[in-house]
């Protein structure tokens, strides 16, 4: 299947948000996700084929720094290698503009991102206790020093 990352658009706000509902227990809001195509770091990978948004990342930089705040794959193209061409992308997009520091916190259970993550050099740096909401757990905090 032929795949290509684009900017996400307001179009693909129905897709994603149906999307979001199925992969999290506390999933972000619409608005949430216009807030982030604002800031101009959402992106969405797609089925060239049909235009079936597969997954997507969004970032917020600040001060030369991208905290990577959604990542989603839908389940049936999950550990298909998608999530790890989301990073690639984003992380390249932002060394173009000469941001060489990556953060993200990720539920401290999700083991399978978690080690997504460490395969790109993202470290441990932290712990957020009681970060997220149902069901409550602690966030791990991560960071890319490039």
């Amino acid at each position: 299947m032929g795949t290509e990352i684009r900017k996400m658009t307001l179009e693909d706000l129905p897709e994603i948000m149906k999307m979001e509902k199925e992969l999290f227990t506390a999933p972000w809001s619409e608005y949430m996700f216009f807030k982030e195509i604002k800031s101009q770091y959402a992106y969405v990978l797609v089925n060239k084929n049909n235009e079936q948004i597969i997954g997507y990342v969004c970032g917020l930089k600040l001060f030369g720094e991208l905290s990577i705040t959604n990542l989603a794959v839908k389940k049936e193209f999950q550990r298909c290698g998608f999530g790890e061409k989301l990073i690639k992308y984003i992380i390249n997009k932002l060394l173009e503009e000469k941001c060489f520091k990556f953060f993200l916190e990720v539920r401290e259970s999700n083991h399978p991102a978690i080690k997504l993550y460490e395969k790109f050099g993202f470290e441990q740096i932290g712990i957020q206790v009681n970060y997220y909401n149902n069901p409550v757990e602690n966030a791990v905090m991560m960071k890319l020093n490039l």
